[in-house]
């Protein structure tokens, strides 16, 4: 018994020490280089430059947030309160979902082709139907960027109302306005405060689209790069402008915190029962497929330019450009890394993320060890991954670590690592905390527990960690971006360098190829959910059929 808590105890030092050795020691890193020791050059960071890049990345973010929030509401009750047809509300949702399977810098590129003053609905419209660079294009890409967690966020928890209530508040004689606001926004004040706070962070931390699509409007972030990877670097301003950059993280969190005192839960939530009212579900069908359509007509392009000679002045079908990629080593050689990487990102941070979970929710009493790693998980996803990346730099820079995929993946695995600890945590909590005990007396270990049994009964949870994890992995930018090299250029980065060089079609076909990545392992991951579990996992657990019935 005493080896089955040396284990567990080892096991929380271990996760402990990975995060002291990768998020603590390199944010400390970050400060020390921003403050050296007396003597060193002062510099104010609260220059004209970078006020007006602070404030842009606040305004745009905050304008582009409140209307992805307002947006993702409407979606969520006309997908929640509607008599809309459920194959339709699918299909819609399905289409809002499709952005998330591409970086936010291939956003910008679309935009300016579909858009710009040779896009391709400036070309039907035969005019140049706004400015795509600029204000329009930054708040069009944040929007798209951040409306499908939103969404989804908004919508998952809509589910979970006690929808019978409006009914009520309506036979009491409540005006429609007046029972909305009671029944619906009031329980759904703390979802929509935390999704508001996550699509801002999301914009306020993006790097890719400001970068394609900002013109000579500053960002907080593009100033972040100038400041590391300028024709000048000076790594003094740059730590300077990624300390705050974390304003915003501290704000959320100290608001995040005082939400969750403000959870309203149900016994039991009750479907309601909708009257027929084809005006109103004519208007969210409407705006279902005007979502869809703008989003389908600004993806589109992603399918057509790379199948035309030239574009626009060459339209003739071709797979030239598909064969000139393939014989080019270094596009090759780019999505060969974005797809290791990606793998081993999903297969080490699914191991830490399982066993940081299950070191601090299936103890009745937690050492301190496990209170702390609790903490420093939760709060993982509110560091920009920029600011991450910043660290990493300035801290491995000349170690056997830098210039190495292992570098991408460990920041990667730091950078998403809240959400899916979150996901085992919560899934790991609903097990019966019996069953170690029962496997205890007869003997096993607490690696064969962890293995024959919680493992076992929660695949899903596993796969949506893996899965969460890859896709993350092969989007990402602004975790990346400073610590890629020749040999480890990943497609992210790969579209900013291209970008540079005016490779336009090789853009389109690395994003294509990254789509059809990403499209494939979404399927083969709904596959693996269906799927029984490897018959060794089934023949090892036989004998602990015991703990079925605890359940």
């Amino acid at each position: 018994m005493s080896r089955f808590f040396s284990l567990k105890r080892f096991s929380s030092w271990l996760v402990l020490g990975f995060f002291i050795l990768f998020l603590a020691w390199p944010l400390v890193q970050i400060v020390l280089t921003a403050f050296p020791e007396v003597g060193g050059k002062n510099i104010d960071v609260f220059s004209p430059k970078w006020r007006a890049s602070f404030s842009n990345s606040l305004s745009y973010s905050l304008i582009a947030t409140s209307c992805s929030t307002l947006l993702g509401f409407l979606l969520a009750y006309g997908n929640n309160f509607t008599q809309i047809n459920r194959k339709f509300l699918k299909l819609n949702e399905s289409i809002l979902h499709f952005p998330m399977l591409l970086p936010t810098i291939t956003y910008g590129f679309v935009l300016i082709y579909a858009f710009g003053s040779q896009g391709l609905w400036s070309k039907i419209f035969k005019q140049e139907l706004f400015p795509i660079y600029g204000s329009i294009g930054i708040l069009l890409g944040f929007i798209i960027y951040t409306l499908p967690p939103i969404f989804i966020l908004i919508n998952n928890s809509m589910k979970y109302i006690d929808t019978q209530l409006f009914i009520v508040s309506r036979l009491m004689g409540d005006a429609w306005h007046r029972s909305l606001v009671k029944t619906i926004l009031t329980p759904l004040a703390r979802v929509l405060a935390v999704a508001f706070l996550q699509g801002f962070f999301m914009s306020f931390t993006d790097f890719g689209i400001p970068s394609a699509v900002g013109g000579q409007t500053p960002f907080i972030t593009t100033l972040l790069y100038e400041g590391f990877m300028g024709t000048i670097p000076n790594f003094q301003f740059g730590s300077l402008v990624a300390l705050t950059m974390l304003l915003p993280s501290i704000v959320s969190i100290l608001i995040l915190n005082h939400l969750q005192k403000k959870v309203v839960r149900y016994k039991k939530p009750r479907p309601i029962v909708l009257k027929k009212n084809p005006v109103r579900d004519w208007l969210f069908r409407l705006l279902f497929l005007s979502v869809s359509l703008f989003i389908l007509g600004v993806f589109a392009v992603l399918l057509i330019i790379p199948m035309v000679t030239n574009w626009p002045y060459e339209l003739q079908p071709t797979f030239t450009n598909f064969a000139r990629f393939i014989q080019d080593d270094s596009l090759v050689s780019t999505l060969r890394n974005s797809l290791m990487m990606a793998l081993l990102t999903a297969l080490v941070g699914t191991v830490i993320a399982y066993f940081a979970a299950i070191l601090t929710s299936r103890e009745r009493n937690l050492y301190k060890v496990n209170q702390v790693i609790d903490s420093i998980a939760t709060i993982t996803n509110s560091i920009p991954g920029m600011v991450l990346g910043v660290a990493f730099l300035l801290l491995f820079s000349d170690t056997p670590l830098h210039n190495t995929l292992l570098i991408l993946v460990i920041v990667t695995v730091i950078h998403y690592f809240s959400t899916p600890y979150q996901m085992a945590k919560e899934a790991l909590q609903k097990m019966n905390l019996n069953w170690e005990n029962t496997a205890k007396l007869m003997g096993d270990s607490w690696i064969k527990t962890v293995w024959r049994i919680l493992i076992p009964n929660s695949k899903i949870t596993i796969i949506d960690i893996f899965s969460y994890y890859f896709f993350n992995s092969m989007v990402t930018i602004s975790a990346v971006i400073f610590l890629t090299s020749a040999n480890t250029m990943v497609i992210t980065a790969k579209l900013k360098e291209l970008q540079h060089f005016g490779r336009f079609n090789d853009i389109f076909m690395l994003s294509l190829f990254l789509l059809v990545i990403n499209l494939s392992v979404q399927g083969l991951m709904q596959l693996a959910k269906q799927t029984t579990l490897p018959s060794f996992l089934t023949n090892l657990g036989k004998k602990h059929s015991i703990e079925k019935k605890h359940v």
